[in-house]
């Protein structure tokens, strides 16, 4: 049996608090507050696209990540599945910014002179199953037109966006009975993904570790950290159902959440979190 994470499923699973749907300014968090502004990336900041190097993201995303990178109080982190050096270049990440990519599975941070991560080593056992992982999955996606697989340093990922619906329903189904049921493995199931992992990792563990990061750099407890999180995915709900009271959790678009807070989309959550934290 796999270890599940936040799948399709599951995500109804959540505990749902009574969430508002964004109609008007929230008040501004006080500019002395401790405050780490951890967010997605696709479909928080950026659209989601076919391409997805080509995507962009929204007026007033770039203001900002740069808004909080300059702010005395403000820490940015940015929590995404993407890999980390995909994740800095779409969103030209300031210096200083927080990076947990591939789920929280890639850490580190952003300086003058570019990205540093921490190091991440696999034992034997778990290089052999991501082996087996990658073979099964880049053998579905032989199978149908348009799925492709991802490679990333604890995981695999099939994308199946540019596949035909029920070529894409048939495949996701495939990774989840084969290579996702192996012993060992670790499963994610998101937007037209399904991400494979042989290391227990989510979006929650990527914003624990930033805010522990902030609470050493601001010399305060983790407890005294404000989290502001926004996300939009299935994969995102861990992290919004991790935070703390006193934190913000803002889903983007609809589906169950465990979020306070939802706006419709990325123009209305850079709207929202700017005038929350800056």
């Amino acid at each position: 049996m796999s270890e599940a994470g936040v799948s399709e499923v599951e995500v109804s699973e959540v505990e749902i608090s009574e969430v508002s749907r964004a109609q008007v300014r929230p008040q501004a968090l006080p500019c002395s507050a401790v405050v780490l502004i951890a967010l997605d990336f696709d479909g928080t900041l950026a659209p989601l696209g076919d391409d997805p190097m080509a995507v962009q993201m929204v007026p007033g995303a770039r203001e900002l990540l740069d808004g909080v990178a300059n702010h005395p109080s403000r820490w940015l982190a940015l929590v995404s599945g993407r890999p980390a050096d995909d994740l800095v270049l779409l969103s030209r990440a300031p210096h200083g910014t927080l990076i947990a990519a591939s789920h929280g599975a890639q850490r580190g941070h952003v300086t003058a002179m570019g990205l540093v991560l921490d190091p991440i080593v696999l034992s034997p056992e778990e290089s052999a199953l991501l082996a087996h992982v990658e073979a099964d999955l880049a053998a579905i996606a032989a199978r149908f037109p348009g799925v492709r697989v991802e490679s990333k340093p604890l995981a695999r990922v099939l994308h199946t966006r540019l596949a035909g619906a029920s070529d894409a329903e048939l495949a996701s189904a495939a990774a989840l009975a084969g290579p996702g049921s192996l012993a060992g493995v670790h499963t994610l199931v998101g937007k037209s993904v399904v991400e494979i992992a042989v290391r227990a990792v989510t979006k929650a563990d990527g914003v624990a570790w930033a805010r522990d990061q902030v609470a050493n750099a601001a010399g305060v407890s983790a407890s005294e950290v404000v989290v502001v999180f926004a996300g939009d995915d299935t994969t995102d709900e861990h992290a919004l159902a991790s935070l703390s009271a006193g934190d913000h959790g803002i889903k983007v678009g609809d589906g169950p959440t465990a979020a306070g807070t939802i706006v419709a989309d990325e123009h209305e959550a850079v709207a929202y979190v700017s005038a929350l934290v800056l």
